[in-house]
């Protein structure tokens, strides 16, 4: 088990990490552009997910329109889960964050569960190499570790999806999924 760090440290791994991650450079093949269409995705994916839509046309559907050049594909898991001690309140912690991100839902989407161990994960799907805008409106996002999946859809980076947009029996990695927010 590892040892339990001051509020301090944390405090600094948190700023390190979003000091990384803003700052990333560039890479030289993303060209920019325009990206997903951030709203007909969502329509996509609810119409999908309401249908009980095969996992598989529902990846095919955003993996037509995911462009490596253009996007990014990001997972986000919550730093202090340890911490968390009711459902309820862990809950709320994704609802407002969810709250938070509204404003740049163009720019971006987001599926968050909520797991029965209480812990955080969350899959975003960005126009732009990387999240530094949901970080400039959303200072909770410090309390997250970013981790990039791709940029190219290898097998890894499509099962990885998968498994956040179309969880299997109701679980995430082996834990029963207790609440899934969807941003927009």
């Amino acid at each position: 088990m590892a040892e339990e760090q001051s509020e301090e440290t944390k405090a600094d791994a948190r700023q390190f990490m979003a000091d990384l991650v803003s700052s990333h450079p560039h890479s030289e093949d993303f060209k920019g552009g325009d990206g997903i269409d951030m709203a007909a995705w969502r329509t996509t994916y609810a119409a999908a997910t309401s249908n009980e839509d095969t996992p598989l046309s529902l990846t095919e559907k955003f993996w037509s329109m995911y462009h490596p050049d253009e996007s990014s594909i990001w997972t986000m898991t919550y730093d202090e889960a340890d911490s968390n001690e009711d459902l309820d309140e862990t809950i709320a912690i994704t609802t407002e964050f969810m709250k938070q991100t509204e404003s740049i839902k163009d720019h971006c989407f987001g599926i968050m569960h909520t797991l029965e161990n209480l812990q955080t994960e969350g899959l975003w799907f960005f126009n732009g190499p990387d999240p530094e805008r949901l970080f400039g409106v959303n200072e909770d996002s410090s309390w997250f570790t970013w981790s990039q999946l791709g940029p190219e859809a290898n097998d890894f980076v499509k099962k990885a999806v998968v498994e956040f947009m179309v969880p299997t029996d109701g679980k995430f990695k082996g834990k029963l999924i207790k609440d899934t927010q969807v941003l927009g």
